[in-house]
């Protein structure tokens, strides 16, 4: 049998791989049809052309070396200016682009770490005190560079809890972050409170606004009551907030900010006995193309703050229209009281993932959560005007009781199914199992996601449900 070429001895035409295009997509979700919440933020055809072009005529080039390209480096300037202008800096604050949130949040835990090592004189043993709705993206910082994540409850409200937070606090203690928004609920956590205890006790105080910072100024100067949480804020001394995601930059954008340069000299890496020469990296990535930050600069100058307020405003008209017809079922409940166009609502029936999975038949892709389960929703332009298609569908699947009983049922049986098998197989053919799924969920088609939460929700022991995760993702890949 002859063996699959991989890496073809002989090059392939253009128009042979160009026509491949879309039969290689044809598993992947249409976002274009505006029915994907979250994961793609398209500012429309109009505005994308501009950002596209600047994307190509940059993608070659390389950020490392502003000296070589000094465009890419005034790109990067400015980007971070109109940032800082966003969020309310004074003259002091200076800031970077990252290639994504995960990179700011750890450019601002490395800062904390480094200004606590200057401090103490210690090289290890510190903390960060954290609400349990934090991103994970602090947690895995805090993973590679040695600090002890500290999660404290949240408020029935799901916004951090000041009281929990300050009662965590220790002499090893070096940050303190909340978020504008969590992620999962769409809440504003109390930041003034926060950042005061934070400067009481003399920690960091790091805003997570990777999902808020170009959405909740624009909501703000339209009259929406926006809990501050920028540096107007005494005691915030960095934000981070993605370009990428309501700013609708290409994918790869993301903006830290430091209140003063102090701050941000400790995030720079430099090596100066390098046989190559002296080397300086301003975040943590070296190479990266000029072409993302090409294109933010562009669409950030061709939609300006009249058409950032516009698309904000329609929106949030939109979120308000999903919330009110997502009340309207009773045996729906949105969770907590959401600040902007981020929210999850869950089912009294403990059926929806089996709701999820419905809806993901129709074309409607969500984010699933747990503790409690939920479905989310991150609205954005591309979903404007589809609010009354996904309500229709919603009515139909919750109203079909038979079949999201039968669904109900059928999960039941896998989660027990699984349980049991996990108490007679040896390990090593649970994770040959799981793998095999892994497979299985990265083709087209993938299986339904019910039946993954439940198992997960099934292990007592959550390090059993780390497992099954790192082999599902082995298996995927």
């Amino acid at each position: 049998m002859k063996k699959k070429e991989i890496f073809p001895e002989k090059g392939r035409s253009s128009s042979s791989l160009l026509e491949q295009i879309p039969i290689l997509k044809e598993g992947d979700a249409w976002w274009e049809l505006g029915k994907v919440f979250g994961f793609v933020y398209y500012p429309g055809n109009s505005y994308a052309r501009v950002s596209e072009e600047y994307y190509c005529a940059y993608m070659y080039e390389n950020t490392l070396n502003p000296s070589t390209f000094p465009s890419l480096m005034d790109f990067e300037k400015e980007i971070v200016a109109m940032a800082a202008e966003l969020m309310h800096g004074d003259k002091n604050v200076v800031g970077n682009v990252t290639t994504g949130g995960t990179e700011s949040i750890f450019m601002a835990m490395k800062v904390a770490r480094e200004v606590a090592r200057e401090k103490s004189g210690r090289q290890n043993g510190f903390e960060m005190v954290l609400p349990e709705t934090i991103h994970p993206a602090f947690l895995k910082a805090c993973d590679h560079l040695s600090v002890k994540a500290v999660l404290v409850p949240v408020g029935e409200d799901k916004r951090a809890d000041p009281e929990a937070i300050e009662s965590a606090i220790n002499e090893n203690t070096i940050l303190l972050a909340c978020s504008a928004p969590c992620f999962p609920y769409g809440v504003v956590d109390p930041i003034a409170r926060v950042a005061k205890i934070a400067k009481e006790h003399d920690l960091l105080c790091h805003v997570d606004a990777c999902m808020g910072g170009f959405m909740l100024p624009f909501m703000e100067d339209m009259g929406y009551e926006i809990p501050q949480f920028d540096f107007r804020v005494p005691g915030v001394s960095s934000i981070s907030l993605d370009a990428h995601k309501y700013g609708y930059a290409p994918k790869g954008n993301s903006i830290v900010l430091y209140k003063d340069r102090a701050l941000r000299k400790k995030q720079f890496f430099v090596h100066t006995e390098w046989p190559g020469g002296i080397f300086a990296s301003t975040t943590f990535m070296g190479s990266k193309s000029g072409g993302p930050q090409a294109g933010c600069w562009a669409i950030m100058k061709h939609i300006g703050k009249e058409g950032y307020r516009k698309i904000a405003r329609d929106v949030m008209t939109t979120t308000k229209h999903l919330m009110e017809g997502i009340n309207q079922f009773e045996t729906l409940e949105i969770i907590s009281d959401p600040n902007m166009s981020v929210m999850a609502f869950t089912s009294t029936k403990g059926d929806i993932f089996n709701i999820g999975d419905a809806l993901e038949k129709k074309g409607w892709h969500l984010d699933r959560l747990q503790f409690p389960d939920a479905l989310h929703i991150t609205v954005t332009q591309l979903n404007i005007g589809k609010e009354e298609s996904f309500l229709e569908d919603l009515a139909e699947i919750v109203k079909d009781k038979a079949r999201l009983g039968k669904d109900k049922k059928s999960m039941s049986n896998t989660v027990n199914l699984a349980g049991g098998l996990t108490k007679i197989l040896p390990g090593a053919l649970l994770e040959k199992a799981a793998r095999k799924l892994g497979g299985k969920m990265s083709g087209k088609g993938s299986g339904k996601q019910a039946a993954l939460y439940g198992i997960s929700a099934s292990f007592s022991n959550r390090k059993d449900v780390k497992k099954l995760v790192l082999n599902l993702l082995d298996g995927m890949y």
